[in-house]
């Protein structure tokens, strides 16, 4: 992870308490890149904070005042074809129901829903992966969010998925 980017969140953590209930926040887009594997992407960090437990490896930023998360992440594909990691992602702990799958020859995208942890309450996952030009690494990221939520989250993903790059090395 960049100094800068670690910057940029240090200084929106001491600059903001996190909005009140119900009270509507510019998504405040920054551009991260990720040093490791070249890829870069806009974090809406007006309604996302750094997760203060982040235990898994990339980034991961929780819902200020919610319960949605992104994880960006990269890897070597060294021996991973696109089907292999697609269907490994689709098999993955909790997931209940695949119910969208798009790609091409180096990218993909699955979107479905994770095994509720209580009745009612439904988690939406999407999920977009793409390999560099010569697929010996891979880009990710992930955003889960309450079903109840999909009208709110629906244009957030689609500003991170728009603004989502590949691996460049």
């Amino acid at each position: 992870m960049s100094w800068k980017f670690l910057g940029v969140i240090f200084a929106m953590l001491l600059l903001s308490t996190g909005p009140a209930p119900g009270q509507r926040v510019d998504a405040g887009w920054q551009t991260y890149t990720d040093d490791e594997f070249g890829f870069s992407a806009q974090l809406p960090l007006g309604l996302f904070m750094l997760d203060p437990n982040g235990q898994t490896p990339g980034t991961t930023l929780v819902e200020r005042g919610g319960s949605a998360t992104l994880r960006l992440y990269g890897g070597p594909a060294i021996g991973l074809d696109r089907n292999t990691l697609e269907d490994r992602l689709s098999a993955g702990p909790g997931i209940s129901q695949v119910t969208y799958r798009a790609g091409g020859p180096s990218w993909f995208v699955l979107s479905g829903f994770y095994a509720p942890s209580r009745p009612g309450e439904e988690t939406i996952f999407y999920t977009k992966v793409m390999f560099s030009e010569d697929r010996t690494s891979f880009s990710a990221f992930e955003m889960t969010f309450p079903a109840a939520e999909k009208p709110r989250f629906a244009p957030i993903v689609e500003h991170l998925e728009d603004h989502f790059t590949r691996p460049q090395f």
